[in-house]
């Protein structure tokens, strides 16, 4: 008996369902992973597209600025706005003499009456007053207060007329404008050489000037002493002193006459003072000591004035008084 021989079924060969399967293959029942995206895929903004993202972007940050601003505007103008402060000028220990019109030139100069109390008013004030030269060694110092002001100052002993203008001088030949005083005698210096002003605060290279003032600040010392003394002067000697006439300084005109010579307020009585102070010994004359005492004897001895009882007092003889009617 013969054997069938088996035939193998051809690969492309279909079945009775094979019309169900897609392209000859089976489905498969498994997921598909998701593709992922190519950069390539991405969308593409383009350069006029961003250039007006940005400008849109500042914009916007422009307007939130603006607004925040304007809201803390009217916050800040809710608040209670705090005064800046200010305070006046306080002179640290001025002399007895300085009036009113100092002041004024003061304030003046400086500008105005009241200041800021930071630092920076210190620096500030002190760069003004350097201006003033009738005060020296200024220091400033601003208080809670106060501006302050410390500083020396210059005491007028003479003054002298130039050109249209009055001058005052120091102790130290200081030349400065002069100003209104009437709590202390400034006696006129007269017959002085120079015809023109120095600056005002620099020093005035004039000897005769130089005389006079040194003869007037003796007796302002001895003005203070006698009003000091147990029976003190009713009134300053200097009060009655009208001018210095140096006209003669050095024997310049006349070896024969007084150097120096004090004009009374009676616009009569001359007070023959000599040799300027200093040279007394040179020309013989008697010491300035002794000139000094003489002259407050006869001042007190005739009733605390020189007005009216006397043409001339002649200090310049040694131990003499003598004065002609």
């Amino acid at each position: 008996m013969t054997k069938r021989k088996k035939t193998k079924k051809a690969k492309n060969s279909k079945g009775w369902f094979s019309f169900l399967k897609r392209n000859g293959k089976k489905k498969s029942t498994a997921k598909p992973a998701p593709r992922k995206r190519k950069k390539k895929d991405a969308p593409r903004i383009g350069p006029s597209l961003r250039i007006t993202l940005t400008i849109a972007g500042f914009a916007l940050l422009a307007a939130s600025l603006t607004a925040g601003f304007m809201v803390m505007e009217r916050f800040v103008k809710t608040l209670p706005q705090a005064e800046s402060r200010t305070g006046p000028l306080k002179l640290i220990d001025p002399p007895f003499w300085l009036g009113q019109a100092w002041v004024d030139h003061l304030i003046q100069t400086l500008g105005d009456s009241r200041f800021s109390l930071d630092e920076s008013t210190a620096d500030a004030v002190s760069e003004k007053v350097k201006q003033i030269a009738w005060l020296s060694d200024v220091r400033v110092r601003v208080t809670p207060a106060h501006v302050e002001i410390a500083a020396s100052y210059r005491r007028p002993l003479v003054s002298a007329a130039m050109g249209g203008r009055r001058y005052y001088v120091d102790d130290k030949m200081i030349i400065f404008n002069a100003l209104p005083v009437t709590k202390i005698a400034v006696p006129e210096v007269i017959g002085f050489t120079q015809r023109s002003a120095p600056s005002p605060g620099t020093v005035w290279l004039a000897e005769d000037v130089r005389a006079a003032m040194e003869l007037a600040r003796a007796l302002a010392s001895m003005d203070q002493l006698m009003a000091a003394a147990e029976d003190p002067i009713t009134k300053p000697l200097l009060d009655e002193i009208a001018g210095i006439d140096v006209s003669n300084f050095s024997g310049r005109q006349s070896t024969a006459q007084p150097h120096l010579v004090l004009n009374v307020k009676d616009s009569e009585t001359k007070v023959h003072w000599g040799a300027a102070w200093g040279q007394a010994a040179r020309l013989m004359e008697a010491d300035e000591k002794e000139k000094v005492a003489t002259l407050y004897q006869f001042y007190v001895e005739n009733g605390h004035t020189l007005k009216g009882i006397a043409k001339f007092i002649d200090l310049t003889q040694p131990r003499s008084l003598v004065p002609r009617l």
